[in-house]
């Protein structure tokens, strides 16, 4: 099983590169961390945009990448991945929003099951293994169905990481169920429909979900708490100010990918690091 960053380079040194469409490449910090990749020998780059800035973006001496010029880089990257050119999509300079409707383009986009959905990983010094929390970017709307949807979609990725059996939390304020806080209702519902299939809990609350002790002290049981593998938060907001606030003030490393599609998708914050999307391309790549 996969447990740190460091783990999942290795795994990606010891596979078959595989070719990265990397959608509006015009940015420094997206091209800092494509070329370490590439100069690794872990991936291959087709750059889609204004082929004249990513010209002037590529460090002196560098070369391999395959740059296409385009005013539908979203479009010319997935006619790629359909002809077998490449293997993944990259988001660079184009709104996420721009990026999915191409994705999910009934017709010509890579749409696969009925749902996508964005991973984080985190690296904390704090904690035994990588934690996965989802949804912070693709679905807006978390009921019921979208959070089978998620479980399915994030159990199939984790197989590739090693993970035979993720324990799944589902996050809410508090453990008991109330009609005035709805996730907790929500979470109630989900684990009962697959806690015969997956390993989940829920309602469940952070301080439980990563402390046995915080379980024994508030008189809990759990069979998840303090070696939980993913947090299914309770909205967007919630998930999307988690992983910023633990990559500002929790000095975790932090990393992001798309799943469900008919290829992988390095989904990225445009205010992420180069080792942030460096290491989001490792996630891409598995």
């Amino acid at each position: 099983m996969i447990t740190s960053f460091q783990e999942l380079h290795q795994l990606v040194r010891e596979a078959t590169p595989k070719t990265v469409a990397l959608v509006a490449a015009e940015d420094p910090v997206l091209i800092e961390a494509a070329t370490q990749a590439q100069q690794e020998g872990l991936a291959h780059f087709i750059l889609f945009g204004n082929s004249r800035k990513i010209q002037s973006l590529i460090p002196p001496g560098i070369e391999g990448f395959k740059v296409i010029d385009s005013q539908n880089p979203a479009q010319d990257a997935i006619r790629q991945i359909h002809a077998g050119q490449a293997d993944l999509l990259m988001k660079g300079r184009i709104q996420t929003g721009e990026l999915l409707r191409a994705v999910l383009d009934r017709d010509t986009g890579l749409r696969q099951g009925e749902l996508l959905n964005h991973i984080a990983v985190i690296e904390s010094p704090h904690y035994h293994k990588l934690l996965y929390i989802s949804d912070g970017g693709i679905n807006l709307h978390l009921d019921e169905h979208v959070f089978e949807q998620m479980v399915e979609n994030i159990t199939e990725y984790l197989k590739l990481l090693g993970h035979t059996r993720p324990h799944f939390g589902m996050m809410t304020l508090v453990e008991t169920v109330s009609d005035k806080i709805p996730e907790t209702v929500i979470a109630q519902k989900v684990v009962s429909a697959l806690k015969n299939r997956v390993s989940i809990e829920g309602p469940i609350a952070p301080d439980v979900a990563l402390s046995r002790q915080a379980a024994t002290k508030k008189g809990l049981k759990s069979e998840i708490s303090g070696d939980i593998d993913v947090f299914l938060m309770p909205n967007t907001t919630a998930a999307n100010h988690l992983v910023k606030g633990l990559s500002a003030l929790g000095g975790c490393k932090v990393s992001g990918v798309v799943v469900g599609a008919k290829a992988p998708i390095i989904l990225l914050s445009r205010s992420d690091d180069a080792e942030s999307k460096y290491r989001s391309i490792l996630l891409g790549l598995v």
